[in-house]
């Protein structure tokens, strides 16, 4: 680029040459009316304004109607909502022009409808031109079925060489095609080009000084050998998975927070990223990669991370759980979980087979043959699926300390009982005496130890036994009472205190020892304290650590009364809650779990909710897939939730514990068991005080005796207990036990805490789906079977019922007989190596989206990709090593008349690059690049936090760290990302928009984080030792450009930077100390079209 005056002016001219085409309007056009709008006008519009009725003249049943009008002119202007007769109409604001007439539509139908129109009015309804008799589904089906993409691969034979330069088989088919239209193709890119091209294409950064220097050396000698090692030597670097991951990551919509009001966190998301890098990098096998995303979890032998033993294949399933989430009542707003599973399915079509399935959610599909049913059965899979945070741990995790815990433990148990028969002589009247005083009136509650002794024992007289035999027939009387009453109002849903109740599920480091015995204790894990509490029979996180994670998940309730109710033990954000259709986000139904004693949660379970799939969950916070949770007060939590992930879980101990789960209709919960208190009633009463004391030490001696053989009953641990609260045992390590408690504790603060992350789970056998008529959950038709997508299911294929059909689905779509899985891989790679696939929609490969440029390739690639492997590497090296990618990027005259578009690749298809290899490549050049890989995602800059909306401000320069890892959020993007093209995140996007717009020259030009980076960039050239302004001027353009400067170019630059040293009013001799001058210079060459540009 050439300077002519001040470097500023410079960069403003820079800025000027960067506008491109304009790129085609997105394919999602067409799913958003079909999903969003034809159902608002079929409910609300159509009655009057169609074909049977025109009320004043106006058809609203296709876009010639609209457009066309009634009395009043066109009922749509495309772009202008507020011009929009229609827009007025359902606003209601003019009461003299209301539609519907009846009724005025939901806000939420409103805006949609509002955003159609601001966004063209896309429209694909024509009116019929003739009167041709209306062909039935059956008559569509098999007309539709014909779709050249829903035909085999076909094996073709490869054309035959006409030029020895092109002899792959990929050039081939490309030369015959370029010959057909009489073009010549352009001549080989230079080395300089061809390793900056390679290295942003394969890896998304610039090749450094030095490798450019040394691939045009060993280009001299054979430049063919020097080309393969290149592309071997960057396809082995980890950057390939962190390039390739990030085209991956468009494709299944990929955020870490929800979007809607409270932008909820989706915690953990980032190691599904993390996952794909490593599948990418390791080359796993692409029908591999199918069966892991669809069923991952259901693997037979699933894939382990060879570094930690991490679940890669059940992580895989964490794809369908981004996108934008409502968090409202599922209840109260049925249509939330069917918009998420609608979600759900719309992206693991398009994602796997470029099939607009979700267009049939409403109809049948009006171009592919895709039916209602087809959509309803595919939807009764993911809806017999459920939402879950996935513990990704091998069972070796944490292994060598639990075990030396639980060694540790059994050793403290019996030492501590040892010293505790020592303690029994701590038992006294006047001990117990004074409990009784400082008990006050809770000494005589029923349940309490101490009420017989406070009865009949009063200071300075003599035993009353009338009293201890009252106290006893009260305590008869009051058990069987409350045994009636229990009986009575309770029915027992799930009893954890033997066996785990059929159907529940248990997932999490503190579940892999199943149901507790009585007489487990946790170990205090500091102070001066031995053991934090006793515990009795039930399921526990914590019996070992509360460090450990844990998740209970029960199966599909059935109603039976208006509430249920807990009787748990947890804390730090632990969660008791009911799940309705799967919305992981609803706020209502849930409890904070802040109970230090066992108690009872409540929560209530209306007359309406059993048809929206109820399930009962029991959570760490680890486990919950709403932590933190901002509107955390709305499920009684005392304690603020709107700081970071990373600021809460400092403290990593969350747990808890369950011992029942009941349902009733009373307001009361179950009364206690008094069980614990039989031995001081069974036998006749004491007749002296020395003989009650000696009872109370004979009833701790026994339950003492019972704890130290592993014996003990959930009676003997509430004695236990209670002779721990009130100081009759010791709960001290003694100096005996001191170097046991420390080693646990040491283990214990050594245990790394649970790899989480989103993931699906099957909820159970898969249910009928009832056809929904428009799409509508409140009307639903007739029932179909969970299946996939009648098209490309062979016949015969039987899905299990005992599944959710997702097992079945994965089989489907990775099979080798699917027509569209390897061909919409394959076009997807094409298109990350060539900038645009031979399908230009890879997302839609039906009849709303465009045929194949070259389709005889198409399939080549397709049926060797499958007969090699499925091999992605493979795949991308064959299309890499073409003559067609190594290509100049010059179009010759013929090739601007005859192929303006390039669609026969005559030469190379420069193109601008993604936003990610644009900033990333700003870091590497300036210096500031940090290599480091995976981990949590690194905040955004931005200069104001907002905590409400999980929008959290990092550091300008995101620690240096590759784009890939900063974080993404739904409601708010990375803003330098976003301008240039970034998806949105809430829908597929497997083609990005490349648009041109001031902003991007805004950002190039005064962005902070430009500026930061040309300064640091700066400091660097200040330091590097070079004598001159052209030494330095050309070792810029090596770093920035890949190239030297070029004569002219040089001199100009100097010119320039003498300049702009004028302008600061930096004298010569102190230029090339100057970090002013030099900061300018290097956001000068950041401007430069060929710096953000793919050659």
């Amino acid at each position: 680029m050439l300077f002519k005056h001040a470097l500023v002016s410079q960069i403003a001219l820079v800025a000027a040459l960067l506008l491109l085409p304009q790129s085609l309007v997105a394919a999602d056009e067409s799913a958003f009316f079909e999903s969003r709008i034809r159902p608002l006008l079929v409910d609300n519009c159509i009655r009057c304004h169609g074909e049977e009725k025109q009320r004043a003249g106006l058809r609203l049943d296709s876009r010639e109607g609209w457009a066309k009008g009634g009395e009043s002119g066109p009922a749509i202007v495309p772009g202008d909502p507020d011009k929009s007769p229609l827009i007025k109409a359902i606003r209601w604001n003019d009461p003299e022009c209301t539609m519907p007439p009846d009724k005025k539509m939901a806000d939420t139908q409103i805006v949609a409808l509002e955003h159609w129109v601001k966004s063209g009015a896309h429209d694909p309804r024509r009116l019929a031109t003739s009167k041709d008799p209306v062909k039935d589904w059956a008559a569509h089906y098999e007309e539709r079925r014909k779709w050249w993409s829903l035909q085999p691969v076909r094996a073709l034979t490869i054309p035959p060489r006409l030029d020895p330069a092109w002899s792959t088989p990929v050039d081939r088919f490309l030369f015959q095609r370029i010959r057909q239209e009489k073009l010549d193709p352009a001549p080989l890119a230079s080395p300089a080009t061809l390793i900056r091209r390679a290295s942003l294409v394969l890896t998304g950064m610039p090749p450094s000084p030095a490798e450019v220097a040394a691939f045009a050396i060993a280009c001299q000698t054979d430049r063919n050998a020097a080309y393969a090692a290149l592309v071997d030597r960057l396809m082995a670097s980890p950057g390939f998975g962190e390039r390739f991951a990030r085209h991956w990551l468009d494709v299944v919509r990929f955020t870490e927070t929800h979007g809607n009001e409270w932008n909820y966190d989706l915690p953990h998301a980032w190691r599904y990223r993390d996952h794909m890098i490593r599948a990418f990098n390791l080359d796993v096998p692409y029908d591999q990669m199918v069966r892991e995303h669809i069923a991952g979890d259901l693997l037979a032998k699933p894939r382990r991370n060879p570094l930690d033993d991490s679940d890669e294949s059940a992580l895989a399933t964490a794809f369908y759980r981004f996108g934008e989430v409502n968090h409202d009542s599922c209840i109260d707003f049925n249509i939330i979980g069917y918009d998420i599973v609608d979600n759900q399915l719309d992206t693991l079509t398009k994602a796997f087979q470029a099939t607009t399935v979700a267009c049939a959610r409403c109809h049948d599909h009006k171009m592919d043959p895709v039916s209602a049913r087809d959509y309803h059965a595919l939807l009764g899979v993911l809806r017999s699926s459920r939402s879950v945070q996935r513990t990704l741990d091998g069972p070796e995790a944490n292994r060598a300390n639990l075990s030396g815990m639980i060694t540790a433990k059994a050793r403290i148990r019996a030492g501590l009982a040892k010293a505790w028969q020592g303690n029994l002589a701590r038992i006294t009247s006047e001990k117990l005496q004074s409990l009784t005083v400082a008990a006050k009136e809770k000494a005589t509650s029923q349940d309490n130890p101490l009420r017989p002794f406070a009865m009949a024992c009063k200071p300075g007289a003599p035993l009353a036994v009338a009293e201890w035999a009252k106290a006893a027939a009260g305590h008869a009387r009051e058990r069987a009472e409350n045994e009636k009453f229990n009986g009575g109002n309770f029915r027992t849903v799930a009893d954890f205190r033997k066996e785990m109740p059929s159907g529940w599920e248990t997932e999490g480091l503190g579940m892999r020892d199943g149901i507790g015995r009585p007489g487990d204790f946790a170990v205090a894990t500091d102070g001066d304290t031995a053991i934090k509490r006793f515990l009795p029979s039930g399921l526990f996180t914590f019996a070992l650590s509360e460090k450990l994670n844990g998740a209970l998940r029960s199966p599909k309730l059935a109603r039976t009364h208006g509430k249920l109710s807990f009787e748990v033990i947890g804390g730090h954000h632990s969660m008791a809650r009911l799940v309705f259709n799967n919305c992981q986000l609803d706020y209502t139904r849930q409890q904070s779990l802040h109970h230090e004693e066992w108690s009872w949660v409540t929560i209530d379970y209306s007359t309406d909710t059993e048809r929206y799939h109820p399930r009962a969950e029991l959570l760490t916070f680890w486990d919950s897939p709403k932590f933190p949770d901002p509107l955390g007060t709305l499920g009684k939590d005392t304690d603020n939730q709107r700081g970071p992930f990373a600021e809460h879980s400092k403290n990593p101990r969350t747990w808890w514990g369950i011992r029942r789960v009941v349902a009733h209709d009373c307001g009361e919960t179950p009364k206690a068991d008094l069980g614990h208190l039989a031995g001081l009633y069974d036998g006749p009463p004491p007749q002296s005080l020395d003989q009650a004391v000696a009872l109370y030490r004979r009833i701790s001696a026994r339950v003492i005796e019972s704890f130290a053989a592993g014996k003990a009953s959930d009676e003997d641990i509430r004695w236990l207990e209670w002779l721990r609260l009130n100081g009759l045992i010791t709960n001290a390590p003694g100096a005996d036990l001191a170097a046991l408690f420390k080693e646990y504790r040491k283990l214990e603060a050594d245990l790394k805490p649970p790899q989480v992350a989103p993931g699906f789970a099957d909820a159970g056998p898969a249910l009928p789906q009832p056809v929904l008529a428009r799409g509508d959950p409140a009307k639903p038709g007739e029932l179909v079977s969970p299946g996939y997508v009648r098209a490309l299911t062979p016949g015969g294929f039987v899905f299990n019922p005992a599944g959710s059909g997702r097992g079945e689905v994965a089989r489907l779509i990775a099979s080798a007989d699917n027509p569209l899985t390897a061909r919409v891989m394959v076009n997807r790679v094409w298109q990350w190596v060539f900038g645009k696939g031979l399908v230009a929609t890879p997302d839609d490969f039906g009849h709303l989206g465009g045929l194949p440029s070259h389709p005889e390739l198409l399939d080549h690639l397709a049926g060797r990709f499958m007969a090699e492997g499925w091999s992605l590497k493979r795949l991308t090296r064959e299309l890499v090593m073409s003559r067609a990618f190594q290509a100049d990027g010059a179009q010759n005259q013929a090739a601007k008349e005859r192929d303006p578009l390039n669609q026969t690749l005559s030469h190379f298809p420069a193109r601008r690059a993604e936003a990610e290899v644009i900033r990333d490549s700003v870091l590497a050049v300036s210096g500031r690049l940090d290599p480091v890989m995976f981990g949590a995602s690194v905040q955004p800059f931005r200069e104001k936090a907002d905590p409400e909306k999980r929008l959290f401000a990092g550091p300008l320069d995101g620690e240096g760290r590759r784009s890939i890892y900063l974080k993404f959020q739904l409601m708010e993007a990375p803003h330098f990302l976003r301008v240039f093209n970034l998806p949105g995140g809430k829908i597929v996007q497997g083609r990005r928009d490349t648009t041109n717009n001031p902003s991007q020259s805004l950002a190039l030009l005064n962005d902070p984080f430009m500026l930061s980076m040309a300064a640091f960039w700066a400091n660097r050239l200040v330091a590097d030792g070079l004598p001159s302004l052209e030494e330095r001027v050309d070792s810029m353009f090596l770093a920035a450009l890949g190239r030297p400067a070029v004569s002219h170019e040089r001199q100009r630059f100097v010119d320039a930077v003498r300049a702009l040293a004028g302008a600061h009013g930096i004298s010569d001799s102190a230029i090339m100390a100057s970090r002013e001058v030099w900061g300018d210079a290097a956001h000068a060459l950041f401007n430069l079209k060929e710096f953000y540009f793919i050659p």
